[in-house]
This record gives structure tokens, sequence and C-alpha cells, in this order.
């Protein structure tokens, strides 16, 4: 397994560095390797005792071995958890009003509703799907919907990651004069992003064999059409079989070298196996496929960790509770209710929406006129979507529809049963 391994160069411990409070998915996928990997790599930046550590921090380590958010290489922001993010109608204002910059640059990345994804629009978009007397896209959205300011190609504000450098470090005008090395920069990591892929391509040839690798590229290609056909719960469950005829792959490979051209590069585990699954799927260049599938992955390599070593899928445990809920990981919003009910929903702020950051799972209650309910019941539905998004078919809701499909099948078949008796029965009595 060691001829996988790829060294760690600066600038990717800078990337990774800032990027330090994403999930650790969107990590992987940002830097291209597997989740264990990157979670390993950060532990040692956290570290202050790590060459790792020193190499990152070597001008100011002093300072960082006290407070490791203000880390001087130039690449942090000034949005920690003590400062509130400025809000999208000040960014705005800067961007309209500060001639220096042009609007035509900016595109905002806001959440539709009708795809019920998040989406990518120019910042002078005209308004052609929302009601209302607002002709552009930017005053006619609600600000909550807007997560995220790109200027070009570069994130300049975000919402959940709570990071602004158009009023923060660097500032507007730094990003905008160094604007072409940071592409430059950018378009290296690409690259480097397809250049591995290759490489780790060819390692995964060499590991399996010819006849095992191309068993595998079929599989992921099936996968990847799959989900691009459906991309709902049911390609979850797609994902979780895909991940357990991988591990059959790499089991098979342990049991019988001898199909393998470098045995040595097997790797002797099923979490090791996972790790270098994961680190493919960091690869792949399509984002829908690689978020669902790095997440399965993560999920089952915690299971491995937590549960004794083995995963099984097709178990049908039932879960005695839902997973938890962070409040520090939710975006609550108190919008203006719809429908009858009078003044009490129609001009009060009674409907409730979360947004779960790490995985932007997003729920809306508006089931009753008290707000504090309506906070429960929102809660509830979250817990019950992270369910469904983490365990797939072992969640609440998919064996609950199971037992309901199961149910109306079995009801069918009786259906069936009696009008096939009963024709029966009216031919004997016609003779």
């Amino acid at each position: 397994m060691e001829n996988l391994y790829t060294e760690w160069s600066l600038e990717q411990d800078k990337l990774l560095w800032e990027h330090r409070k994403d999930p650790i998915v969107e990590l992987a996928a940002l830097l291209g390797r597997g989740l264990r990997g990157v979670q390993a790599r950060l532990d040692k930046l956290h570290n202050v005792n790590s060459p790792a550590y020193e190499r990152l921090f070597a001008n100011n380590a002093k300072q960082q071995s006290t407070n490791d958010d203000t880390p001087n290489d130039g690449t942090s922001s000034s949005t920690t958890t003590s400062k509130k993010l400025i809000p999208f109608s000040e960014l705005a204002r800067r961007i309209q009003w500060d001639y220096s910059l042009d609007a035509n640059d900016f595109f905002i990345l806001h959440y539709d509703r009708v795809d019920d994804a998040i989406v990518e629009s120019p910042w002078n978009a005209p308004n052609d799907s929302i009601e209302g007397s607002a002709t552009s896209l930017i005053d006619a959205l609600p600000e909550h919907r807007i997560v995220a300011v790109k200027y070009k190609e570069q994130v300049v504000w975000d919402r959940p990651r709570k990071l602004d450098k158009v009023f923060g470090t660097p500032g507007i005008q730094d990003i905008v004069e160094n604007y072409d090395e940071w592409k430059r920069q950018h378009n290296a990591n690409r690259v480097w992003l397809r250049q591995r892929q290759e490489q780790f391509s060819t390692l995964l040839q060499r590991m399996m064999g010819l006849q095992q690798f191309t068993k595998f590229r079929s599989m992921s290609l099936e996968l990847k059409q799959q989900v691009e056909q459906d991309a709902t719960v049911s390609s979850k469950m797609l994902v979780e079989d895909y991940i357990q005829e991988c591990l059959v792959i790499f089991q098979q490979l342990r049991q019988d070298p001898a199909a393998s051209q470098e045995p040595s590069l097997i790797p002797p585990t099923d979490i090791m196996a996972l790790e270098c699954l994961s680190e493919f799927m960091a690869l792949n260049p399509h984002p829908e496929l690689r978020q669902l599938v790095l997440h399965e992955i993560d999920l089952a390599l915690r299971q491995l960790e937590y549960g004794g070593g083995t995963t099984n899928t097709n178990s049908r445990q039932s879960i005695i509770e839902l997973p938890p809920l962070d409040e520090n990981d939710i975006a609550e919003t108190f919008v203006r209710g719809t429908g009858p009910g009078g003044q009490k929903i129609n001009k009060t702020n009674n409907k409730v929406v979360l947004l779960h950051q790490p995985t932007q799972l997003r729920v809306e209650c508006q089931e009753t006129r008290s707000l504090q309910q309506n906070r429960k019941i929102a809660r509830k539905r979250l817990q019950l979507k992270l369910d469904e998004f983490y365990n797939g078919r072992q969640s609440r809701t998919s064996i609950k529809a199971q037992k309901a499909s199961s149910k109306k099948a079995k009801a069918k078949a009786k259906s069936k049963a009696r009008n096939r008796k009963r024709k029966q029965q009216k031919k004997e009595e016609g003779e």
C-alpha cells in the first residue's frame, strides 16, 4: 500500500488549512485524497509538535501554539466564530457602488426550490422565475436562499462556512489584483488532480489485475449512469451495493493474490480497501457521484471502525434512535407563513426553515400557528432526512416504505387470488 501514497505539498497543506472547517468529504474531493488520509493530515497540522505544523507555520509557530485559528500563512479568513458574517445585503451594496468592481465578474450560488439544488447565476441575471415586481434575480431572491458569492471562479463569500474575503482578509481589492496568480494555482491543482487520477487508475489496474479492474470500471460506469438518471434515495441504495461489490473484489484479491500484477499493493483490511476506494472516488470528475459515494464510504468506514470490522448492508436491524442534531450545524431562519389562517399566519414569521450545513439538507415546517411547535416538528423532519441520508435502506423511512410496499404486494396478490377463484366458480356454475 505504500506505493499509493503521494507526499503532501506545501500548497496542499495551505489549501487544507484554509478549508479545515469544511466537511471531510468536501476536503477529500477538493484535494483528491482519501478520507482518512485527509483527516490524518489535518490532525498533523493541528499538532504543534509535528513537522507538518512546523513547515506550514514556520514563521509564526509560537503564535499558532496559542491560537490555531489565526495562521500566518496568508490564506486564513478573518471570519472566526467570534465575529459575525457580514450580511449579503452589505456585500451587494459594496459591489453595486464600488466603481473599482465590475458586477459582471461576480456570480451567486443560490438555492433553487424547483430543482431542489444549489445553482449558479450571473450577478446581473434577470428575474424570470420569481413572482413580484423585481426585475433582477438579486433583488427578487430572498436573502436566506443565497448561499455564496464568487468573483469569477473564486469563492469570496460563503454563508455556511462563514467565509468573507470581501470585507475581511485579504479583501476584495487584493482578490481582484491577485486573481491571475490564484487562477494559475487553481489550474495547476486541476492538472495535478488529472495526473493523479491517471496514476491512481494505473496503480489500481496493477493491484487488481486486468480482469478485476475491467469489472471494477464497468461497475463504476454503470453506477454513474444510474445516478445521473435518478439522483434520489434509491441511488443511495445503488451506491451501498456498489461499495459492497467493491469490497468483495478486494476480498477476492486477498484470497487469491495471484490474480494481481502487484500483490504488495492489495489492501490487507476492509478499512484500507475503503480508504483506497475513497481516494479513487475523490479524483472522480463528476461532482454528484463523487459526493454521494464519498458520503457512503465515510459511513461504511465509521461502521467498520466502531462496529467490529465488518459491514452488512443487508441486515434489517431496527434503528432505536435517530441521528442526533448538532445545533452548530443548523442554519435556522423564520419566514412569513402562507395560506389560510389570517393575520396569525400571513403577518408573522412562524414558518421555520432549517438547513443542515454539512449535508445541505433543507426542511420547512408550517404545520401549526405556534413557532415553537414548528421548530420542534422541523427538527424531527430533519432527523428523519438525516437518517435517510446516512443510513439509506436501513433508515426508518426506507424500512417503513419497504413494509408498506410488501403489504401492498401481499394485498394485491390476495385480491388476484380471490378474483381468479370467483372466475373459476362462475365458470363452474355456467357449465
